[in-house]
C-alpha cells in the first residue's frame, strides 16, 4: 500500500469515526421509537356543559374496555352540567373502573363547577392549577334545567331540589371520602379556588398536564414513553383514532 493510499484510508477512517455519534443519533431517533412500545392513554375533554351524555359514555365505555388502553385522562374546563347526565356519567365511571381497573384521573385548567365537578370526583385523582375554581355544590345543580317547568311545580319544586341536592353531596362525599358532616365547609354552592379546594380534600394535587402525566405513570406503572388515544371527531361512534405524532416522555 502506498503511502498516498495509506493516507486517504486514515482520512476516510477519521471522517467515519467523526460522523459515527451523529449518524448513530440519527438512527436512534428515526428508529428506537419503532421498536420501543408506547403505552396507550385515553384523553377525553368536556369544554362545556353536558347536557346529554350518551355520546361521552360511549366514549367511556370504548376506552375501558380497550385492553391497550392503560389509562385514561379526562380534561375539563366546563360549568354546570345537567343533573341526570352528570350523575349517569358518575356511575358508568365508577361501574367501569370495576369491571376494567385501570386509572382515571381529572385534571381541571379553568373552571370545574356542580355536575361537572360531579364527574371529576368520579375519578382516581384530580389535578387543578391554582387559580381554578371549583365547587359550587348546592341547591342550584338543579335549577337550570328546571326552570321551564318549576312554575308547575309549585311547592313540590322546594323538595325536588332538597332532595337532588342531598343525592349530591352523598355522591360527591362518598367519592371524595368527605365527611357528610362537614357539607358547610365544601358544598352549600360556596366556589373555590384550586388551592383552597386542596385543602379541604375537593382535589389531590396543584398542578397540570406535566402532574397528570406523572401521576398517571405512577398509577399504570409506564416506564416508557405514552401514545395518546383520542375519540374521532365528529361521529358519534365508539371508534378511536390511534395518534402516531403525539407522544410524551
Amino acid at each position: 500500500m502506498t503511502l498516498l493510499n495509506t493516507l486517504k484510508t486514515i482520512t476516510f477512517l477519521s471522517i467515519i469515526l467523526y460522523a459515527a455519534p451523529f449518524l448513530i443519533e440519527n438512527i436512534k431517533k428515526q428508529y428506537v421509537p419503532l421498536l420501543e412500545p408506547q403505552t396507550k392513554i385515553g384523553i377525553l375533554t368536556i369544554k362545556e356543559s353536558i347536557n346529554e351524555a350518551n355520546l361521552f359514555i360511549n366514549q367511556l365505555h370504548s376506552f375501558f374496555k380497550n385492553s391497550l388502553i392503560k389509562g385514561i385522562i379526562i380534561k375539563i374546563d366546563a360549568t354546570a352540567s345537567a343533573p341526570g347526565s352528570s350523575q349517569t356519567i358518575f356511575h358508568d365511571i365508577r361501574q367501569l373502573k370495576k369491571e376494567y381497573p385501570k386509572p382515571i384521573i381529572a385534571l381541571i385548567e379553568n373552571k370545574c363547577l356542580a355536575g361537572s365537578y360531579l364527574i371529576a370526583s368520579a375519578c382516581d385523582y384530580i389535578i387543578a392549577p391554582e387559580s381554578a375554581i371549583t365547587g359550587n355544590i348546592g341547591p342550584s345543580f338543579i335549577d337550570w334545567s328546571t326552570q321551564e317547568i318549576s312554575q308547575d311545580l309549585n311547592n313540590s319544586f322546594d323538595n325536588i331540589k332538597h332532595e337532588t341536592y342531598q343525592q349530591l353531596i352523598k355522591q360527591i362525599a362518598m367519592s371524595r371520602k368527605l365527611s357528610l358532616t362537614t357539607t358547610h365547609s365544601w358544598a352549600n354552592g360556596k366556589i373555590f379556588t384550586a388551592t383552597q379546594a386542596i385543602t379541604l380534600g375537593l382535589i389531590n394535587e396543584i398542578g397540570s398536564l406535566c402532574t397528570a402525566i406523572k401521576t398517571i405513570k405512577e398509577k399504570a406503572l409506564i416506564e416508557g414513553e405514552i401514545e395518546w388515544i383520542e375519540p374521532c371527531k365528529n361521529t358519534a361512534t365508539l371508534n378511536v383514532f390511534f395518534s402516531n405524532d403525539r407522544t410524551i416522555p
